[in-house]
C-alpha cells in the first residue's frame, strides 16, 4: 500500500495530538509493516516535543 497524502497527513495529525497531549509512542493505532506508522510516529515526535516544552519550562519562560 502506498499511502496517499491525505492518508498520510491524517496518521501525522493523529500522532501529533497524541504526543502533545503526553501520550506514549507505543500506542500508535497502525501495524509495524503499515507505511503510514512512520508518518504516525513522527507527528508523535513532534507533538511529544510540545508538550515537553509546554510541561518542563521555566517559571520565567511560561511568564514571558
Amino acid at each position: 500500500m502506498d499511502p496517499n497524502q491525505q492518508q498520510r497527513e491524517k496518521a501525522y495529525n493523529q500522532g501529533c495530538m497524541w504526543g502533545m497531549g503526553g501520550g506514549d509512542s507505543n500506542r500508535c493505532p497502525f501495524a509495524a509493516d503499515d507505511p503510514l506508522t512512520q508518518w504516525w510516529f513522527q507527528g508523535w515526535e513532534a507533538g511529544i516535543e510540545a508538550w515537553n516544552d509546554r510541561n518542563h519550562s521555566t517559571p520565567s519562560a511560561q511568564q514571558a
